[in-house]
């Protein structure tokens, strides 16, 4: 992911879901349904106009891991991934 575009794609979704680090630190944002769909739906409106370059969870897993809220969670980086890629398949016809 060493491509400009992937590093601007994730120094923007680091500044966006940097409100949930304090969930995420203390790790109740796996609990937390409501705030984990939010930082999804987020993170999904960032990635969209870029969503054919990331149209597989390893690719958003690896964009993902490269913020600061999952740089150390693989659990939450995987789950997140999950729910960015179910928001980008269901706005692009695909799920």
């Amino acid at each position: 992911m060493a491509g400009v575009l992937e590093k601007q794609l994730a120094r923007a979704l680091n500044m966006r879901l940097a409100v949930f680090a304090s969930k995420a630190a203390s790790g109740s944002l796996l609990q937390d349904e409501m705030s984990l769909r939010a930082a999804a739906y987020m993170a999904s409106e960032i990635i969209m106009p870029c969503c054919c370059m990331m149209c597989n969870k390893a690719k958003l897993e690896a964009l993902l891991s490269q913020t600061k809220l999952c740089a150390e969670n693989q659990e939450l980086t995987q789950r997140l991934a999950a729910l960015v890629y179910d928001d980008l398949a269901r706005c692009n016809g695909l799920g």
